[in-house]
C-alpha cells in the first residue's frame, strides 16, 4: 500500500491539480467508508473527508514532504473523525450504543486500521511470492519449520543434517529480507 508520493515530482500548477484530482478520485469513497466506520454518520463522514482534502489542497505546495500519501490520508481522516466525535454533541452515540460499548468498539476499530490490513495483505503477498520461488527443498524445510517443528525434527524427517536445515532457513530468511527491503524502499 505504501504508494510513492506522486506530489514529489510535480513541476507545475496544472500537473499538481491533475495529480490532486487523481488522488481525490482514487481515495474519496474509501475514505468516506473509513470515516463512517468511526462516526456512524454518513454526512459527518463526508464532511470529515472533504475537510481533509480541503486542508490538503490548501497545503498543496508542502505536499512534497509527505512520503506515503495513503497513510497520510488515512491518519488525517481518522484523527479528524475522532476530533469531530469528541467535540460534536450532535452525534447520537449514546442513542445507538452505551458509552462503554462505544469505547470498546472504538478501540476495536482503531486496532483494525484499513492501512494496516492492506499493508498486511501486501506483506503476505511478498512472503507468498518468496515461498513460491524457493527451491523445492528449501520450501519444504520452511513449511515444516512453520509447523512448530524443530530444526532437528526436520533434519530427521528429511534425512539431512541439522546444519543443512539451518542453512536453508538462513537462505529463506535472507530472501525475505531482500524482498522486504525492496518493498520499503519504493
Amino acid at each position: 500500500m505504501t504508494k510513492e508520493n506522486k506530489f514529489r515530482f510535480i513541476d507545475n500548477e496544472q500537473h499538481l491539480k491533475e495529480t490532486f484530482e487523481k488522488i481525490y478520485l482514487g481515495n474519496f469513497e474509501r475514505l468516506i467508508r473509513y470515516a463512517f466506520s468511526i462516526t456512524k454518520d454518513k454526512g459527518i463522514a463526508e464532511d470529515v473527508v472533504a475537510d481533509v482534502f480541503t486542508y490538503l489542497w490548501d497545503k498543496r505546495h508542502q505536499l512534497k514532504n509527505i512520503k506515503a500519501i495513503d497513510f497520510y490520508l488515512n491518519t488525517s481522516v481518522r484523527n479528524l473523525a475522532i476530533k469531530t466525535i469528541k467535540k460534536d454533541s450532535k452525534i447520537p452515540l449514546s442513542k445507538t450504543v452505551k458509552e462503554t460499548e462505544f469505547t470498546d468498539n472504538f478501540i476495536f476499530l482503531d486496532k483494525i486500521d484499513p492501512e494496516n490490513l492492506l499493508m498486511g495483505k501486501e506483506l503476505g503477498k511478498i512472503i507468498s511470492k518468496v515461498i513460491l520461488n524457493l527451491p523445492p527443498q528449501a520450501g519444504k524445510i520452511y513449511n515444516l519449520s512453520r509447523n512448530d517443528k524443530s530444526n532437528q525434527q526436520i533434519a530427521l524427517e528429511l534425512g539431512i543434517s541439522k546444519r543443512t536445515v539451518e542453512n536453508h532457513l538462513y537462505t529463506v530468511l535472507k530472501k525475505f529480507k531482500e524482498e522486504l527491503k525492496k518493498y520499503y524502499q519504493t
